[in-house]
């Protein structure tokens, strides 16, 4: 029950800030304001302020009001339905010409307000509270529904943000928790039985994430395990859904159960008729502990059932994979008595599973056809007779007494089996932002870190100059840049004091002791073979991951002491795993950035990266960035592109050095203090990998470079950094390196035989 609460006090501050955020952006006025983000396509709505999320499809109202007003509604409905039994009974003692008894209890009332009406009248009050009980009870339906698709929505929104702010270790631990939850929950223990001489196996529903054990030597092979980011995704579009809808149900089912029970109670004991109270409720307890028990005999004949065909199936798959060797041994009918033997033990399990099955169907109803003898009882233990209005009252109160208490234990099976899938859900939505915020770092314009920064603090004044023309009418960074003592721009160091690594649950670290220091405005190359840490060193720098020991430091102020806000102003990165995504160009560039940059901007960024077809400048080829003769196959050709053209990955409508340069692009309109490049020039040509990373430092523009690369020769770099093992082997330019060390001649000897052996353009 606290998981479900924590997570519906989650789902509503997610409604209302969504709700509050979208209501703030469409209050702003002027061209700027509520400036779409470039994740969404030309012509969405604005954006939300920061913090907040565009559930502009949610209706009016709080959510904390709207749930209070469905528990009412809820609570409201409940409670008209607990009075119409008396109504009815009133009604029926009306037109039996029968007078209320001096002490009728709510029947009796109710039936003294209506005394001296016409029969009709009285008629026509209980069929007016009869739809006035429907009344409510459809509104109070409605208004679930409609919240409980506002809820799922921000919920969805709730588990998105978690896991895109969280480490991917942290979501992928998350996802299999969901589907150990999954596996432990409805989805394991599906109720679902097939009937008797069907011969088919019960299966987990679809979408459940379990997947049903192959037969005993059937020998077919075990699905693979679902990786958790996948189950992650699954939960964001389905799991949201079913809290949602789960938390409703017992935001409206648990206040009407109640308040039905409590009118009934309370109309039965002025009555007189406690009694009618006390057998139900015995006899519905008596009625769920047989269903309890003969449910766990249906699970255990249909064991058995399955059992029994699985050795039917290993049985007959052993037999006729051998049955030359059979026929050569004289064995054919000895296989088939075994086989008859497993056959006649599966019909027994059937006939088994066939009567658990009856028995357990018709309990619910002899415990329906017992309920009378309830009202018999009462009757005769009652004081006088009783006539027709309280006869009537009282067959309609025993089967809506039995309703209640049934949806009630519906409401605990439901808390039992949603148990491991709440915790779980709830554990992802409070998952840890990734990177973790240090305390006492360094606050948006704090004017720490000047002192000490070192070689960094050298040209902060006339540092912007060298960023290129990309950085004219760029607004001034309050953050990071403040921090760091000065402009982003200007050229940063970069420190890693005895840095090592250990992933969780490895006996070896990644990184060990790793201490280099990087100048400001240098551009390094890291490079090594497979597995020596080049990446891993570029994790930590991005703090992608934090070092398991030693420090990391950029402009002489500790990396951990600033705010993980700042580090997309600080890093401009193009990684392996960097993507564009399919919208148009210009969104791409604009990704991150608000208000977006202008489009002159925009076409001088692809300038300098060599796109000057998708810039629109006069002139340029058909297919930016190259010859038309080294377009790939595939690749759109025509009408020249530009800033509004589709990314698509299927058929491409850019070439590979033609992304790589988009990315880079990208990159130069955040004008970060450093540039950090995962082999931007894997899987390209030799020649175009060669000019990929020559735009690369240019676009650097006398700002730090770090570069990981399998082609040092190509790069242009201050010096280069060979890793071994985790530690580092030299460092160096590439000449020294060249003629010093073996490994380094080796590397370079690959990246020959690699540029060599791939295909021309």
């Amino acid at each position: 029950m606290r998981a479900l609460l924590a997570i519906l006090r989650i789902g509503l501050r997610s409604l209302h800030a969504g709700r509050v955020s979208h209501l703030s952006a469409g209050s702003q006025e002027g061209p700027e304001a509520g400036a779409p983000p470039a994740l969404q396509r030309a012509g969405a709505p604005p954006a939300p302020a920061e913090g907040g999320a565009d559930l502009s499809g949610i209706r009016r109202g709080a959510p904390g009001v709207r749930l209070a007003l469905v528990v009412a509604l809820s609570s409201l409905a409940g409670a008209l339905s607990g009075l119409l039994p008396a109504v009815a009974g009133a009604a029926l003692g009306a037109v039996a010409g029968r007078a209320a008894r001096p002490t009728g209890g709510l029947g009796g009332a109710i039936a003294r307000l209506l005394d001296g009406a016409p029969p009709a009248s009285v008629v026509l009050a209980a069929l007016g509270a009869t739809l006035a009980s429907a009344s409510v009870a459809v509104l109070s339906g409605r208004k679930s529904s409609e919240l409980a698709g506002d809820l799922t929505a921000a919920l969805r929104v709730a588990l998105f943000r978690a896991a895109l702010s969280a480490s991917p270790r942290d979501v992928d631990a998350a996802g299999r928790a969901l589907l150990d939850a999954q596996a432990a929950g409805p989805a394991a223990r599906s109720s679902a039985a097939p009937p008797a001489g069907s011969g088919a196996r019960p299966a987990p529903p679809a979408g459940s994430g379990a997947r049903p054990a192959p037969p005993a030597g059937s020998g077919a092979r075990p699905a693979p395990p679902a990786r958790g980011a996948e189950v992650v995704r699954l939960a964001i579009v389905r799991d949201a859904g079913l809290v949602a809808d789960f938390a409703l149900a017992v935001a409206t089912g648990l206040p009407q159960a109640v308040a039905t029970l409590a009118v009934l109670a309370a109309a039965l004991a002025s009555s007189g008729m406690a009694l009618v109270l006390a057998g139900g409720a015995a006899l519905f307890a008596a009625s769920r502990l047989a269903a309890d028990r003969a449910s766990g005999r249906v699970a255990r004949a249909m064991r058995e059932m399955q059992h029994a065909d699985t050795a039917v199936f290993g049985a007959a798959g052993e037999a006729l994979a051998g049955a030359e060797d059979l026929r050569l041994l004289g064995a054919r009918d000895q296989a088939v008595r075994e086989l008859a033997g497993a056959a006649c033990r599966v019909a027994d399990a059937r006939r088994r599973f066939g009567q658990a099955l009856a028995v357990s169907g018709q309990i619910k109803g002899v415990f329906a056809a017992l309920s009378p003898l309830v009202i018999v009882a009462a009757i005769a233990a009652s004081r006088g007779g009783a006539g027709a209005g309280e006869v009537g009252e009282l067959l309609l109160v025993v089967p809506l007494l039995m309703a209640r208490l049934e949806a009630l234990d519906a409401l605990r099976a439901g808390f039992i089996e949603r148990a491991p899938l709440l915790r779980a859900t709830l554990a992802l939505l409070r998952l840890p932002e990734h990177p973790p915020r240090a305390e006492g770092g360094l606050a948006a314009g704090a004017g720490e870190g000047a002192a000490g920064a070192g070689e960094g603090a050298a040209g902060a004044g006339e540092g912007a100059a060298g960023a290129g023309e990309g950085a004219a009418g760029a607004p001034p960074r309050a953050g990071a840049a403040a921090g760091l003592g000065g402009d982003t721009r200007r050229p940063l160091a970069i420190a890693f004091e005895r840095v090592s690594f250990t992933p969780p649950g490895a006996s070896r670290p990644v990184l060990d002791g790793v201490s280099l220091s990087i100048p400001a405005g240098a551009v390094v190359g890291i490079c090594g073979r497979s597995g020596s840490g080049k990446s891993m060193l570029l994790r930590l720098l991005l703090r992608l991951d934090e070092p398991s020991s030693g420090a990391i430091t950029v402009g002489g102020v500790d990396l951990r002491r600033i705010p993980p806000e700042e580090l997309p102003r600080l890093f401009g990165v193009v990684g392996q795993s960097s993507r564009l995504f399919e919208r148009s160009i210009r969104d791409n560039l604009a990704l991150g950035l608000d208000p977006p940059p202008p489009e002159d901007r925009m076409r001088e960024a692809l300038r300098r990266v060599e796109l000057d077809e998708l810039a629109g400048l006069p002139g340029a080829p058909a297919v930016a960035g190259a010859p038309p003769e080294e377009a790939p196959a595939g690749l759109a050709r025509g009408p020249a592109r530009g800033l509004a053209t589709e990314v698509r990955a299927s058929p491409p409508s850019l070439s590979g050095g033609e992304a790589r340069r988009l990315l880079l692009a990208r990159v130069l309109l955040r004008e970060p203090g450093v540039f950090v490049l995962d082999e931007p020039e894997a899987g390209l040509p030799g020649a175009t990998a060669e000019a990929v990373l020559r735009t690369a430092c240019e676009v650097a523009g006398g700002r730090t470079a770090v570069v990981v690369t399998h082609a040092p020769h190509l790069l242009r770099s201050t010096f280069n950094v060979l890793l071994d093992g985790g530690r580092v082997a030299a460092v160096g330019t590439h000449e020294a390196l060249r003629e010093s060390s073996a490994l380094y001649r080796s590397l370079l000897a690959e990246a020959l035989q690699r540029s060599a052996a791939r295909p021309a353009p």
